[in-house]
Formats: structure tokens, C-alpha cells, sequence
């Protein structure tokens, strides 16, 4: 028994050695496999590339980038098991030679197989894993066929490869592959291959750096592939040659990372206070503030729309936050009750009626993303519905997600071990992605300053476009960040939340508005607010910024204190309002907070009667080790769930005659027969599922008969 203990004790150090100088690779399957395991968002990219995404050339890219990081896992590891190691003896011993030849063709088949996985682990958390064509499942019964074609193919190389170089050994009578004591014994190829690897990961960092968007069209997987086949090359041939001279290069490159990390030495996260502001730069002290006042612009907007003999309605929207999602059901929306109403009346001087009598908007993350790009759709002619709704579609209709990953570990992986903030970080990568899809279709205002929008050539604000309001959190405080284009409060109308103009610069562009409303989960990283101003009262003088979902996901406490404000001034003017509501919501999982559900009575409340799909922590129980930060994490949404109770109630219904109150319309996206995919990237079917749910799921036609009816009214003399 105690032989059999220590034979075991024995091959335990023999496999631990065996996977020390092919750590990095190791290191690199492992995450891969714990995010796809646990990582919603990382699923979902699966479902895209496998299932929602009909471009086959992005799936050519997958198959591609699959080979090539098996191929570069396997000849990593294979060029470091022919190295010697002194102070690993045990890579030494014959008896562990068949660890030594079939590990690197293990883990190259590996990587095809974890695409499988990942697929397959999508799959399972999907409530309706069937699709509604059989085109589409023939589509993605072919996509994981070909992965495990690649796989298949892989094996036979392996084999194949195996055969000939035992053939030609034979005949030259020598070892397959001969182990060596030295980098430079391993021979000319590998040598020219290793350093051809590390020259050309120098030139794609330099590129990338240079124009983010390298890598797009391939596919946010196909990215994904490719910096984990550097990472295996570059980083497995450092640490050859570290680990050949003792020198524990990984624990250094942490201990400097972790040091330059304490010390703020290389933050590179700072948020963009002007358009040409990089996030390595700190901001140069701005200009006289020439945002316009509120108030000033909630009276010219009541003034201008409102007659004091009759009761005049106010449009206002919350929206959710959701990633790309979210930003394109609300634009949908949005867009689709703004096409309703131009037919019965027709857009006036290039102002449509809906729009005209949008008041105000509070957004969250994705939300946020969507109500920006809505507005400023609808500041390109033609000015109508039809028109917002096809360029907004068309702007978010890309793969965001590609150049913020292709930033990610190719630039701010290598700003981590460099003294000094010197490069852009990848949230600049996903604004400018942003800028450039948005200008494409001829939309500048992403780019251009938030407050710009609201400039006209009057000394007054133009009240043409809503009162936008994007919400982030501070990570200190834990407080709402709330920003808007309007000049700082006199008195601060938010309970618990900064008013974000007192930070941010006047010329802050709305790009960087929309990000630091959306900055979730390490794919946009927490940004660095600093301000040159000298004002001493401002306090903290310094905040750093993450998603507004962080305090609650629905953007309804900021919409509830906007209306009060609203309502305050109107009252004030002797002016009668009526709120319209449109909540905006994008999780099948989410708690339904209106239980009105007929078609034929829209009025005063309505939702869409969606079965709930339970979200995956309430499918399971906790230890108690993990109860805690579940909660904690849960406690999130709850938060969420009592912000629309609490505007719920905060509306005036008239219930004998609910054209003469308050009406809420929650627009929720229910399950559906297509993956509606969570995070930074869309395809054309997602667009397909979202026009289904919206002609479907709601009485579109008389929500705007009946709100058209109400704008007519209120235009009257």
C-alpha cells in the first residue's frame, strides 16, 4: 500500500512538472474553459457565431482562427517539451515520454472542441432552443459539424505527421525529435517561427493602436482565437527562455503589473472630457459653460408645445440596460411610434409630432446607446420614423464587440506592464466603433460635443431635441452618476447621485456620455473622471465611473425625479400635464410590474403577457459560501424591481376616464423564437425576432391612433 502511495505522489510531480513550461497555454484553455462555463456573455457569442450570425464569411474566420490556435498550442508545446529543464528532472524520466507526445495533440484538438462546448453550454440556457426555420437549423447543425470536421482533421495531421517523421527518421537513422539543452538547438524553423510570431504580435498591437478596428468582419471569437494563439506562441517562447535560465517570468510580470496597478501609474481608463482627448491624457482646464439652463428649457418646451386651457401631454421613456441588445430594441421602439404618428401627421419643418412631444428620456448601459442613437437619426433628413428606424438599424447593426477585444489583449494587456499611461484603452476602441458605424450613415453627433445638440442660433436652447439623461455609478460612493447637457443644477434635483455636470467638461462628447453609462463587467473598463477645474467646492474631486446598472438597471428613479422636476415648473407656469410613459425593457427573466394585458384596452396600462423565464440563480441553491455574493448580486435587479413599482405608483390614472391620466406602456422583449443575445454585438435576424415581438406582442396600430389622437389635440390654437 505505501509502494502504491508513493508511485502515486510520484506521477503527481511528474504531471505537475510536465505542465510547468507549457503554463501559459494551460493558463490560456483554462479561463477559456471557466468563462465559457460561467460567463453568460461569453456563451452568447457562441449563439452568434453558431446560430444568430448568417455571414458565412465570419464563420470561415472561426474555422480559420479554431486551426490556427490548435496548431500554435501544439507546436508550443510541443517545442517546450524538447527543451531540458534543470530544476525539472522529472521532464527528464522515460517513463512520462507518452505525456510528452500526446499532451500538445490533446490540447490542439482542444481548442475546435471548446468552440463545441461552448455551444453547446449556450444551448442549454436557452428557453427556446429550437429554431423557427429549417434553415437555420440546418445552418447550425452544419457550423458544429465543421468545428468537429476541423477537429477530426487536426487528429489525422497529428497521426499523419507522426508517421512520416518516424518514416524519414528511419532512414537517417535518428530520434523523431531529439531533446535539446539550449533555445537555440531547436533548430532553425522553430527559432525563425517563434520570432516571426513575436515580431508580427509587435505589428498587430502597433495597428490595432492605430486604427482599433482591424479585426472587423472576422467575428468576436475569431478575435478571441487569435490573441489566444499569441498568447500561447509569444508568451510559451518568453518563458522558454526564462525557464531555461531558473528566472520566474510570470511571477515577475504579475508583481510588476499588480505594482504599477497600486501606484496609478499606468492608468489609462481616464474618461474623454473633449473630442480630442485621449484616455492617457489628463484634461486641460475647460471652457466658459454654454450648456443651456433646464429649467430655461423645460418652460421654452412647455411654452412652445403646451396650451394652459387644456391638459398637454408629456412623452417620457425609460429604458433598460442590455448591452447592443437593449440599444436596439429602444431605437426600434422609439422609432417605430415616431413612423406610427407621421402617417397620420405628417412631420412639421423636419420635426416629427412624436418626437416633438418626447420630453425627456433616463437610460441605462445599452439603453442609453439606443436613445442616442435614435435622437440623433432623427437629425438627418428626411427627419422621419421610417428613416430613424432604417439607419439606426444600420448603425447598430455591427460587431462592436471585435474592436474592444481586439484592444483588450492586444493594447491594454500590454499597457499593463508599461510605466506611464500611453496608449488608448479599449473603451476608446468601442466609441470609436461607435463614431465611425454612426458617421457612416451620416450621423456626426456621436463624435461632436453631448451639449452640441442642444445649440441653436438664438441665445435660448433648442428644444427640437429631447432632454437626454444617461446614468452611471460611482465606484466609492456608490451613488448614481447622472449626465446630461444641461448646465449644473443650482439645486441638486437627485436623491443619492452627482449631478455629472459639475464634472464634466461642457464640451464632453456624447460618445463618451453613452460609455460611461456603459461601462459593465471588465469589457468597458471603470473610467478615471478628472477635471482641470479649479472650482474648490467640487467634491470628490476625482470619481471613477462604471455602468449605471450597478445601482439599479431600469432608469427609473432618475426618470421619476425628472418628472417631478417636470411637473414642478409646469405647476409653477399654471400649465396641466399628463405623463405618457414608455418603459423600455430587454430581460426575458424580468418580473412583469404591470399586470395589464389585454390588446383591446391599451389604456392607462399595458404590457406584453410574456412567460417569465426565471433567471439561472433562481434555478438553484447556494452554499454557504456563495449565498452571500449571489445576493448581493441579486439584490441589483431588486433594486431595479422596486424604481418601477415606485413610478408606477407615482402616476396620477384616472381610471373612470384614462385619456384624462397618466398612461404607462412597459415595451418588454418576451423570449421568443430566436436567441436575442446579451452583449456588444447584433446580427440581422436579432433585428427580425425584435419587429416580430413588436408587431405581435403589442396593439401598435391603436397605441398610435389613440396617441396620435392626443398630439393632434394639444397642437390645436
Amino acid at each position: 500500500m505505501q509502494r502504491i502511495l508513493w508511485n502515486v505522489i510520484d506521477w503527481v510531480v511528474i504531471v505537475l512538472d510536465h505542465c510547468k513550461p507549457i503554463r501559459v497555454c494551460l493558463l490560456v484553455l483554462t479561463l477559456a474553459t471557466l468563462v465559457i462555463a460561467n460567463v453568460n456573455q461569453a456563451t452568447e457569442l457562441f449563439l452568434i457565431a453558431m446560430w444568430a450570425d448568417p455571414s458565412s464569411t465570419r464563420y470561415v474566420f472561426l474555422l480559420a482562427t479554431s486551426a490556427l490556435a490548435g496548431l500554435a498550442i501544439w507546436y508550443t508545446t510541443h517545442n517546450a517539451y524538447r527543451l531540458t529543464y534543470p530544476r525539472w528532472p522529472a521532464l527528464e524520466d522515460p517513463r512520462a515520454a507518452g505525456l510528452r507526445h500526446w499532451i500538445p495533440r490533446i490540447l490542439g484538438i482542444l481548442v475546435p472542441l471548446l468552440v463545441v462546448f461552448g455551444y453547446l453550454m449556450a444551448l442549454r440556457g436557452m428557453p427556446h432552443a429550437v429554431c423557427s426555420t429549417q434553415a437555420q437549423c440546418d445552418r447550425r447543425d452544419v457550423r458544429a459539424a465543421g468545428l468537429l470536421l476541423v477537429a477530426a482533421a487536426m487528429i489525422v495531421f497529428f497521426i499523419g505527421r507522426e508517421r512520416w517523421l518516424r518514416a524519414v527518421a528511419a532512414r537517417a537513422e535518428r530520434a523523431i525529435t531529439p531533446r535539446v539543452t539550449s533555445i537555440t538547438s531547436l533548430g532553425t524553423v522553430p527559432l525563425s517561427v517563434f520570432l516571426a510570431v513575436l515580431m508580427l504580435n509587435v505589428l498587430i498591437t502597433v495597428l490595432v493602436a492605430v486604427q482599433p478596428r482591424q479585426f472587423d468582419g472576422m467575428g468576436s471569437l475569431a478575435v478571441l482565437l487569435i490573441s489566444g494563439s499569441f498568447f500561447c506562441m509569444s508568451g510559451g517562447f518568453l518563458c522558454m527562455l526564462a525557464d531555461r535560465r531558473g528566472i520566474p517570468l510570470l511571477t515577475l510580470m504579475v508583481l510588476l503589473a499588480v505594482a504599477l496597478h497600486a501606484l496609478h501609474l499606468n492608468d489609462n481608463h481616464r474618461v474623454r472630457q473633449y473630442p480630442s482627448m485621449s484616455t492617457h491624457q489628463r484634461p486641460k482646464p475647460p471652457p466658459a459653460d454654454y450648456r443651456p439652463d433646464f429649467d430655461a428649457y423645460a418652460q421654452a418646451w412647455l411654452q412652445s408645445r403646451c396650451n394652459r386651457q387644456r391638459m398637454c401631454p408629456v412623452i417620457v421613456v425609460s429604458t433598460e440596460g442590455g448591452g447592443l441588445r437593449s440599444a436596439a430594441w429602444t431605437a426600434m421602439v422609439l422609432s417605430r411610434f415616431t413612423a406610427l404618428i407621421d402617417q397620420t401627421l405628417p412631420p412639421t419643418d423636419g420635426e416629427p409630432m412624436f418626437e416633438r412631444y418626447l420630453f425627456g428620456a433616463s437610460g441605462v448601459s445599452g439603453g442609453s446607446l439606443g436613445l442616442a442613437t435614435y435622437v440623433t437619426s432623427l437629425q438627418v433628413a428626411p427627419h422621419t420614423g421610417l428613416s430613424a428606424q432604417t439607419r439606426s438599424e444600420r448603425i447598430l447593426d455591427h460587431d462592436f464587440l471585435a474592436p474592444v477585444m481586439a484592444n483588450a489583449w492586444f493594447i491594454d494587456f500590454t499597457q499593463r506592464w508599461l510605466p506611464g499611461a500611453l496608449l488608448d484603452d479599449r473603451g476608446r476602441a468601442l466609441t470609436r466603433a461607435w463614431e465611425q458605424a454612426a458617421q457612416a450613415q451620416g450621423v456626426d453627433a456621436f463624435a461632436q460635443p453631448f451639449a452640441a445638440l442642444y445649440e441653436s442660433n438664438s441665445n435660448h436652447a433648442s428644444t427640437r431635441v429631447p432632454a437626454l439623461f444617461f446614468n452611471s455609478t460611482t465606484v466609492g460612493q456608490g451613488w448614481r452618476f447622472i449626465q446630461h447637457p444641461f448646465r449644473p443644477f443650482a439645486d441638486n434635483p437627485w436623491t443619492t447621485a452627482y449631478d455629472g455636470s459639475r464634472w464634466l467638461d461642457p464640451r464632453v462628447p456624447l460618445s463618451e456620455v453613452v460609455l460611461n453609462s456603459a461601462r459593465f463587467t471588465y469589457l468597458s473598463p471603470a473610467g478615471t473622471l478628472q477635471t482641470a477645474d479649479t472650482d474648490a467646492s467640487l467634491s470628490p474631486s476625482t470619481l471613477q465611473l462604471v455602468d449605471g446598472g450597478y445601482f439599479e438597471n431600469s432608469g427609473t428613479t432618475t426618470l421619476r425625479e425628472l418628472m417631478h422636476r417636470v411637473h414642478a415648473i409646469a405647476t409653477s407656469q399654471g400649465q396641466p400635464l399628463r405623463f405618457i410613459v414608455l418603459h423600455i425593457s430587454n430581460d426575458p427573466s424580468l418580473r412583469d410590474f404591470v399586470d395589464a394585458h389585454d390588446p383591446a384596452h391599451p389604456l392607462p396600462f399595458y404590457s406584453a403577457a410574456c412567460p417569465r423565464a426565471r433567471s439561472p440563480t433562481e434555478l438553484h441553491s447556494y452554499g454557504e459560501a456563495t449565498a452571500p455574493v449571489v445576493a448581493l448580486l441579486d439584490t441589483r435587479d431588486a433594486r431595479g424591481e422596486l424604481a418601477r413599482s415606485q413610478l408606477l405608483a407615482s402616476l396620477h390614472v384616472n381610471v373612470a376616464n384614462p385619456e384624462r391620466g397618466d398612461v404607462l406602456w412597459h415595451m418588454r422583449l418576451c423570449a421568443g423564437n430566436y436567441p436575442l443575445p446579451l452583449g456588444w454585438s447584433i446580427s440581422p435576424p436579432v433585428f427580425e425576432e425584435m419587429h416580430r415581438q413588436l408587431e405581435q406582442n403589442y396593439p401598435m396600430a391603436s397605441m398610435g391612433a389613440w396617441l396620435a389622437q392626443q398630439l393632434k389635440d394639444a397642437s390645436q390654437p
